[in-house]
């Protein structure tokens, strides 16, 4: 699997559209830490944060950003908060709070 890093280096050389994700705070049970990133395209996913349907709703985020005009400024960033038992039906049952940034 190649890394978030390694994935962002080359969109940044070949000016590839991507949205980092990075898990900003938790609370509770999660599946990965604070800081724990990954990286988005329109077709790619690079490293993870803890997979399952956590990732899932991470990736139409980012991609959702991804199809919005890239010179609106309130859509290079964005901060969301899930809840992962009440919201995904995830086992771990903690909150994630992601920033994603285009």
């Amino acid at each position: 699997m190649t890394t978030w890093l390694a994935a962002l280096r080359r969109m940044q050389q070949s000016t590839t559209p991507a949205v980092l994700v990075t898990v900003a705070q938790i609370q509770g049970s999660t599946p990965r830490e604070s800081g724990a990133r990954m990286l988005y395209t329109a077709d790619a996913q690079f490293d993870t944060i803890g997979g399952g349907h956590l990732e899932w709703r991470a990736a139409q985020i980012a991609r959702a950003m991804l199809q919005d005009d890239p010179a609106r400024l309130d859509g290079q960033r964005r901060l969301e908060r899930i809840a992962l038992g009440p919201s995904l039906g995830q086992c771990c049952g903690g909150v994630v709070f992601l920033c994603f940034e285009r």
